[in-house]
This record gives C-alpha cells, structure tokens and sequence, in this order.
C-alpha cells in the first residue's frame, strides 16, 4: 500500500491524515520508516512464540494449555457488564438533550444542576456497580473506565458548545452554533475515538475491513499475552505477598509489570482505538507521540495518552486559567491532582479500600518534573524516565500488597 493512495483516501479540515506510530497495518506508519523497525516486529513475533510456548510448558506440567479460574472470574457478570456499553452511551445522550433544552430558552442556573448532576451519575452508578458486585479487577477497571470515558464527553460536549454559543453571541460568523446541535453530529462525537468535542473531524472515505481483522488478529494474540503474563507472574505473587518480603515481591513484579504496561498500551492504542477509528473512518490517528523517548514525566505525561491529555489541557488546565482566573502553576497543580484523583478512584474501587497510595505517588511528579527539567533532553533525563516507568508501576503495586 502506498503513502500516496493513503492519503488520497482521506478528506477533512486537516492536510493530510495522521498514522499512529506502531501500527503494523498501514505501511505509511512511522516505525516503517525507522531504522529500528526489526527490533518491533521481533518484539510482535516474540509475543506470540511466547504465548504457544507458556501453553506447551502448562500442559507438559499440569495437563491443561491455559489456566481458566481467572478467566472464569472475567467472565462473572458477563451480560450485565456486556450491557452497562450501550446503557451508559444511551445515557450520553442527556448531554444532548442539555444543548437543546438551552435552545428552546432553559435558564443557565437549571443547565447547571442539570450537568453536574447527569455527568457525577456515571461516576455513582461504576461506584456502587463495583462495590456491590463479586468482581475481578477486570469488570471493576472496565465500568471505572466506561464512566470516566462518558463522563469526558458528555463534559466536552457541554463545554465546547457553551464556548460556541458564546462566540456566536459576539456576532462571529466562525461559529458554527448551533447548527450543530443536531443528532446526527452528537452521535458522530460519541462514536469517534475523541474526547474532546469539535464540530467536524477529518475523515476517511472507505473502511479497509482487512485492516480491521488484521488489527483483531493482533488484538487477540496481545490481550492472550496479557492474561498469561498476569495469571502465571502477576496474580500469583499478589495472592501469596504474605510468604514474601517486599523487596522479593517488587523484583518478581518488576518484569511482568513492564510487559503488561506494554502490551496494554499496544491494545488500547494501537489496536482498540484504531479498530473504532477505521469503523468510523476518523483520519486522526494520532492517539499518541513518542513518549518513549521523553527525558521527563511532563512530556510523558503529553505524550503517552493524547485524547486525555488534550481533554485535561482544554477543559481542566485551560478552564482554570481563563474561566478561573488561576495560575498557571495552580492550574498545573489541580489539572494534576484531577487525574491523580480518576486513577485513585479507580484503585479503591479495585482493592474495595482507600489507600491513597496511587494518589501519592502521582502528586509527587509535580515537584520531580520541577527538578527533572534540569535534565530535559539529554541521555541522563532518559535513563531516569525509563527507570521510573519500570519501577514505579511494581513498587506501587508492592505497596498495596502489603498494605492490605
């Protein structure tokens, strides 16, 4: 496939259309045209030599090619998890039904309650789910990022239109309120892989569905990876942390941890968000730069996860500033503490207890990223980025094994 016909295809208000880095399935991908793109795909064939030799070695040892008891945990629940996906984006449409109540003359004071309200329910409906439900940290994780990923629309979608209605209450033609509040462009925001609202989106003309099974393809060999590295080296040491010290549990984590943030990001990233991108032909690809080059936690921070970073920046950094008259600094501190408090959230509901152990640790980037700018862009910034993305997920699920 050539670069060329790629970007023939794609039509919108952008140039030309953007490619995630890793994506095996588009020959204009970035990592084609790196120099290190064999170190990738031994990584991809390794995955999978990976998974077929774990199943041979189970069943030489135990008779059976794959440990099922977790599975049959995931599995708990199954159609009323399975169903809570349309219920939830059924429900985003009040923040539809929001933008037309304030056509037809809904006084701002009631607009107000009436979004705080509807958006703080999908994050009482995932608390009370999955803390009276007997599930697994799957279904728990599922719901809690359900709810956060509606919760940002249905945020974004209120916002961006309260910024155009206000544009276009200054006589601007550049708005294009409220025409744009229809039906059909809500449910185009909902279905995109964006969290943060625009009118139109670039778009591409035709879905490639053999790009779409070889993504599924990739998907299934990634989350198999996923469940054997979290069943065989994971799981085991969390539910037996009492026999070990702490200094021999952050070792045994300290490498399955590592894959499993990779192999995760690979799944969400690259396949997931691309699968849904190409069902619905949105161009930008971009979901993520190349954060494994950053030299500190601040660029980490923009370049690992671009649809929350780009909501964080607009609606909670940017918000503090221009509607609150906020410090940069002080927006910086709550935009963080934001985040610090979704992931927090979600731990609790996981281990069902408070301990603000996540919380702590995300706080304290705002002080390292003060004194890591001193090393920005150079090969002692890298090393001591890479050395905290390995240790820091390990270490913290250390201290929640013996702290429970």
């Amino acid at each position: 496939m050539k670069d060329s016909k790629e970007k023939s295809a794609y039509h919108g208000p952008y140039v030309s259309y953007k490619v995630s880095f890793f994506d095996l399935c588009d020959y204009s991908a970035g990592f084609y045209k790196c120099e290190m793109r064999g170190l990738y795909v031994m990584f991809t064939l390794i995955s999978s030599c990976y998974i077929l030799i774990s199943a041979l070695t189970k069943f030489s040892k135990s008779g059976y090619y794959l440990e099922t008891d977790f599975l049959e945990l995931m599995l708990k629940d199954f159609k009323l998890v399975g169903l809570l996906w349309p219920g939830v984006f059924l429900y985003s449409w009040l923040a539809y039904l929001l933008q037309v109540m304030i056509l037809k003359g809904m006084p701002m004071v009631l607009a107000n309650i009436y979004q705080h309200l509807s958006q703080t329910i999908t994050f009482v409906i995932a608390i009370y789910l999955s803390l009276t439900r007997d599930w697994s940290f799957t279904q728990v994780l599922f719901v809690s990022l359900l709810s956060c990923v509606h919760f940002m629309k249905m945020h974004s979608y209120t916002l961006v239109n309260r910024d155009l209605r206000a544009l276009k209450q200054k006589n601007s033609e550049h708005s294009p309120y409220p025409s744009n509040i229809n039906a059909a462009n809500f449910l185009r925001f909902m279905i995109t892989p964006a969290l943060v609202y625009q009118p139109v989106y670039p778009t591409y003309k035709e879905v490639r569905f053999d790009y779409i099974f070889k993504k599924l393809v990739l998907l299934m060999v990634q989350l198999a990876m996923i469940y054997i590295v979290v069943t065989d080296s994971i799981l085991p040491v969390l539910h037996n942390s009492k026999d070990y010290t702490f200094t021999e549990i952050l070792v045994h984590l300290t490498i399955p941890c590592l894959i499993f943030a990779l192999m995760s990001f690979l799944v969400l990233f690259e396949q997931i968000l691309n699968i849904f991108a190409e069902l619905v032909k949105f161009a930008d690809r971009s979901f993520y730069d190349d954060w494994w080059n950053s030299t500190t936690f601040e660029e980490f921070n923009r370049k690992w996860n671009r649809p929350v970073h780009l909501f964080l920046y607009k609606h909670v950094y940017s918000e503090c500033i221009v509607h609150y008259g906020l410090s940069k600094r002080v927006a910086q501190m709550t935009t963080f503490l934001f985040s610090a408090l979704l992931h927090e959230m979600i731990m609790a509901l996981i281990i069902k207890q408070i301990k603000p152990v996540m919380l702590g640790f995300m706080m304290i980037q705002i002080p390292v990223i003060r004194y890591s700018r001193l090393f920005q862009k150079t090969v002692f910034g890298l090393y001591f980025y890479w050395f905290g993305i390995i240790l820091g997920p390990p270490l913290i699920l250390t201290i929640y094994a013996k702290s429970l």
